[in-house]
Formats: C-alpha cells, sequence, structure tokens
C-alpha cells in the first residue's frame, strides 16, 4: 500500500501525501499565495482554464527534483501501540548496516503508531511510464524485508514507499472531522508533486479563502492529499429513487436508476467558486465514455467521523515489556 484512502462513497474517489515542515518559508508561502491566485484565474479566464490549469491539470508549478519519500516499515494499533513499536525501532536501530539517524516513529492522528525508514527524493512517473525507484530505496527495501529475528519472524516484510509524513495544518475548527453531518461537498484537492510539496497548507489557505468568501469550508488532510469541501449536510442530501421503481426501471429497459442531489446541493454547484473538484488549483479534466472533454464536478463525499483511540500507557519501572 503506498497510500491510505478515507471510505468515500461511490460519488468520488480522492488519491492521496506529505508536505516537508511546518514553518513557511518566504518562497513556499508565495507558492501558496500564487496557487490561491491561480485558481482565481482559472474560474475567471475560460481560455485559462481550458488550457489545462498547471500544466495540464498536473500540478506541477515550478522545476523537479523528486518528491521527498521514506518507508513505512510497520504500523501498529491499539493502547500499547507505541511502547510495541518503540521496542521493534530500538532493535533495528542496533542492526548492522541500518542507519540508525533515519529509523523514526510517529504516533499519528488517526490511532496508528508507525515506523519509518530514510528519505529519499523521487521523481514522478513522465510521459505515463513510472520513474524508477532510487537505488538506495530500493537496497534499503530489500534489506527490510529480508531482517527477521532468531525465530524467523519478518516484522517488514510488507515495508512499502510512501510519501514523508508532516503535521497537518490549518485551522482546528475548520477540520472536517469537526464538522457534523453525513455528507460534505467536495470542491478541491491538494497533491504533492516532485517540488510542491506544501499542499497541505495551500488547502488551508484554500479553506480561509473560501471562509471569507462566506462559505461554510472545511480541509481534511491525509497521508498523499488534502481535500476542501463546504458544507455539512443529512442523508436528505441525496435523493435516492424508490426501491421499487429502480427495480421496474431495471426489469424493463435494463438501466439503472441513479441517485440524484438534493435541490440545496445543486444550488451550491451553480456557484463558480464550488463548481468544479479543482485539482492542485486548476480545473481537471476526464474524458467521457463517447471520448468528450469534460470537467470535474465538484461532488458529495461521506465526512470522516473517526473512533478515538485510548493512547499508549507509559513504560512501566521495570522497562518496556518483552513482545
Amino acid at each position: 500500500m503506498v497510500s491510505r484512502r478515507m471510505p468515500y462513497n461511490d460519488y468520488i474517489m480522492i488519491s492521496a501525501g506529505y508536505v516537508p515542515s511546518l514553518a513557511l518559508r518566504s518562497s513556499r508561502a508565495a507558492r501558496i499565495t500564487f496557487c490561491i491566485a491561480l485558481i482565481g484565474c482559472l474560474l475567471t479566464l475560460p481560455s485559462c482554464a481550458s488550457a489545462g490549469g498547471l500544466d495540464g491539470g498536473s500540478g506541477r508549478l515550478f522545476g523537479k527534483k523528486g518528491a521527498p519519500w521514506t518507508i513505512l516499515c510497520l504500523e501498529m494499533s491499539g493502547p500499547t501501540r507505541t511502547r510495541d513499536i518503540e521496542q521493534l525501532a530500538e532493535t533495528l536501530r542496533n542492526t548492522p548496516a541500518i542507519r540508525s539517524k533515519d529509523v523514526v516513529v510517529r504516533d499519528e492522528a488517526d490511532g496508528i503508531a508507525r515506523l519509518y525508514y530514510g528519505n529519499f527524493r523521487w521523481l514522478s512517473a513522465k510521459d505515463g511510464k513510472p520513474a524508477p525507484m532510487p537505488a538506495q530505496m530500493r537496497n534499503d527495501l530489500t534489506m527490510l524485508r529480508q531482517l527477521g529475528d532468531p525465530a524467523g519472524r519478518r516484522y517488514f516484510l510488507r515495508a512499502v514507499p510512501v510519501r514523508v509524513p508532516t503535521p497537518d495544518v490549518g485551522n482546528p475548527d475548520w477540520a472536517l472531522t469537526k464538522a457534523n453531518g453525513i455528507y460534505t461537498l467536495q470542491v478541491a484537492v491538494f497533491e504533492p508533486t516532485d517540488d510542491f510539496a506544501e499542499y497541505k497548507e495551500a488547502a488551508a489557505e484554500y479553506c480561509k479563502f473560501l471562509r471569507e468568501k462566506g462559505h461554510e469550508a472545511y480541509y481534511y488532510h491525509t497521508n498523499a492529499a488534502s481535500m476542501v469541501t463546504v458544507g455539512a449536510f443529512g442523508p436528505d442530501a441525496i435523493i435516492k429513487p424508490p426501491a421499487d421503481v429502480a427495480h421496474r426501471e431495471y426489469i424493463r429497459k435494463g438501466t439503472m436508476v441513479l441517485p440524484v442531489y438534493s435541490g440545496a446541493i445543486l444550488a451550491l454547484q451553480r456557484d463558480e467558486l464550488l463548481k468544479y473538484n479543482l485539482h492542485n488549483g486548476g480545473i481537471r479534466y476526464t474524458r467521457s465514455p463517447g471520448g468528450d472533454r469534460v470537467p470535474e464536478l465538484s461532488q458529495l463525499v461521506e465526512i470522516p467521523h473517526p473512533t478515538p483511540t485510548p493512547p499508549s500507557p507509559p513504560f512501566s519501572r521495570g522497562g518496556p515489556a518483552t513482545p
């Protein structure tokens, strides 16, 4: 697994990444401001939007040096997750050929403790062909998967490359997890590129921008992308056809009667700021079954309501427990 996905409904699929630090240098702040300004350009100038946004919707604003990546070695959950994974991390640090300073443990907001190794730069795919994995990452990944204890247990057999994780940013009151409801309207996705890692900051800034325009905007960060949404709605946001009508039409015509959005959602989508599901500040286009080039519209997604996980207990006086 390269990324974790939130439980979306059938209306949306979002890819997901990371960003290197919370501190905004002046150049990074300028990039984010430029990204937000581009959104205004794309929504007001048809010629600009039809050009495909940021490099055809790829979001590549600046030069390429490769995005920061690391290796996710192990994940643990439960009340003793931090203690247990720290034990394995310490064992890994003392293993020959391992760079001890590159072993990192994070107890993350989703209640999962993760063990990471290494820091690498990996260029994105070109012309539809995957870019080769950096040699050092490939060698480290092979070594980690082969490591085992005297009993033959390989704890890192499922190690995978992931983008470097970083802390979340933004006004805590605007986090989507704070919203009350079932659905929300997704209007933008920000993903990292080879030299644009500030996707979390960009999402938080765009959320602030929409708030200043009078919209109830939220942001949601994942380990591979951030999304910006508007509103919090109940089950009446989606109008589902009666089961007997849907069944009858399917039997008679072989067609499926799909759910539709309520009038309140359709009214929001008529606002130019909320009409599209922007990608890194640009309008992303897809191909219809007939081959036409169509913009990706804003879509309803489910609001995530994570279940809190109890914190890990501290070490006992006798030291770490034996697994």
